[in-house]
């Protein structure tokens, strides 16, 4: 069963009053689902949201490259003086953030959103996601080992002095049988 991302905001914000913002967001950086709740002051507008978002964005793309160490991001969550930030990776390229009061009960929000989240899609998403950096990294190494197998040599320095040309004395058979052959006649 799968939620719309609509859907889901509307829930988050009609469920918890104290978030102030809930909403999915692209790889680009663009809300394609949810906002903000009526009648709150916003401690952010117009590009200051664009930098949050982006912010949110790289942050996760950082600790991707961890995963395989540390497993998969869960959730993140950003405490400001004013307010807190979380961020909840739904795919590779999607990303739930919700901006909340702060001191609230953070991991009861992130539970409540992976609950509505397709878990079966999720894991879908991050197998392809996986197998294919795997094939990547299948094909770096082995265009590695066929650069290291086609090593291409130097050709030999060519001599300028010209050799000198040694005649050969003949073998001591070759002379007797020359010498034999000269006392026959």
């Amino acid at each position: 069963m799968t939620v719309e991302y609509k859907e889901l905001t509307k829930q988050v914000l009609d469920i918890y009053p104290q978030v102030k913002f809930a909403g999915v967001v692209n790889v680009k950086g663009v809300i394609v689902a949810g906002g903000h709740r009526e009648n709150v002051d916003q401690l952010l507008v117009g590009d200051e949201i664009k930098m949050s978002i982006h912010y949110s964005i790289q942050k996760r793309d950082l600790y991707t490259n961890l995963a395989y160490k540390i497993g998969k991001e869960r959730s993140a969550i950003t405490e400001f003086e004013k307010a807190a930030i979380i961020s909840i990776p739904i795919n590779s390229n999607e990303l739930f953030l919700v901006r909340t009061d702060k001191g609230n009960n953070y991991l009861e929000i992130v539970d409540f959103v992976y609950s509505k989240l397709d878990p079966q899609k999720y894991i879908r998403d991050e197998i392809k996601v996986i197998q294919d950096e795997i094939n990547e990294l299948k094909n770096l190494r082995d265009n590695k080992t066929k650069k290291e197998k086609t090593v291409k040599r130097k050709q030999a320095r060519k001599s300028k002095v010209k050799k000198k040309v040694v005649k050969r004395k003949p073998d001591r058979k070759t002379r007797k049988s020359k010498k034999a052959s000269s006392q026959i006649i």
